[in-house]
């Protein structure tokens, strides 16, 4: 009943204004071009009138029947764009309500092999200060899970399940919001994992509690990611609950039982 309503209001709307708006300013035209008079805005508006009346009347049933009906066409077709528009954002609406639950939800089973909280990327609040060092913590997370099954990061929460929210981490950022948070993630995974590494890396927020959490979506790599903090370059992967370091024989066994 609501989408033949909607349908039925299109039609009639488009319909009307076909009638009573385009059909006069059609005729104004029409005679511009007939009586090869130059066009100008005050002619248009001084024929405008005329052109009005003369549209109701019943000589110009033909052409005001015609451009009603493309309009009630033209009606119909944007009554059910709408009602598919509606429906798409509802869809969306509910995805993103079922993915949120789901996020909450996995704040509150707490990190395992495939889950990592953290507090933030940048602001250290033990130190209560921007601390760039935590950077390559980060680094270090994301770059186990791509050596691994893949994950996700979430920021904003604290070991505990505690959500803090990045309030914090945004006002140590130039642009202090969530598009300036993401670029920072991805400067992060280019400086310390290389630019190829970002593309395995998927960033969203969400609002819980009425506070952000950015969460990153990371995808397993098909081939070893190596941390490199400009001194050394080192093998990270995620093993339970943790993220490790891995020395030069235990990257080659291990890489080895990945292909096998």
């Amino acid at each position: 009943m609501k989408k033949t309503k909607t349908v039925f209001t299109q039609v009639i709307l488009v319909a009307g204004i076909f009638y009573f708006l385009v059909h006069p300013f059609t005729m104004v035209l029409y005679w511009f071009e007939y009586s090869n008079t130059p066009f100008s805005t005050s002619l248009f508006f001084e024929n405008l009138g005329t052109r009005l009346m003369e549209s109701f009347s019943f000589n110009m049933k033909g052409m005001s029947g015609l451009l009603t009906l493309l309009g009630a066409v033209l009606g119909l077709v944007s009554g059910f764009a709408w009602i598919q528009l509606k429906k798409k954002d509802s869809l969306i609406n509910t995805q993103q309500r079922l993915l949120l639950r789901d996020i909450a939800k996995i704040i509150s089973d707490g990190e395992d092999e495939f889950v990592e909280f953290k507090s933030s990327i940048r602001y250290d609040y033990f130190k209560k200060t921007t601390n760039r060092e935590l950077e390559l913590v980060i680094a270090k997370t994301i770059v186990g899970f791509m050596n691994a099954k893949g994950g996700r990061l979430i920021l904003g929460v604290d070991d505990d399940g505690q959500i803090l929210g990045l309030e914090k981490d945004f006002k140590t950022l130039k642009h202090k919001n969530k598009d300036g948070y993401e670029r920072e993630i991805f400067r992060i995974i280019s400086v310390y994992l290389g630019h190829k590494a970002c593309f395995s890396n998927h960033v969203s927020f969400y609002t819980i509690n009425e506070k952000e959490v950015c969460v990153v979506d990371i995808e397993a790599s098909n081939e070893p990611v190596y941390v490199n903090d400009g001194t050394n370059t080192t093998f990270y992967v995620r093993t339970g609950n943790a993220t490790y370091p891995l020395t030069v024989k235990e990257t080659v066994d291990y890489l080895k039982t990945q292909k096998t």
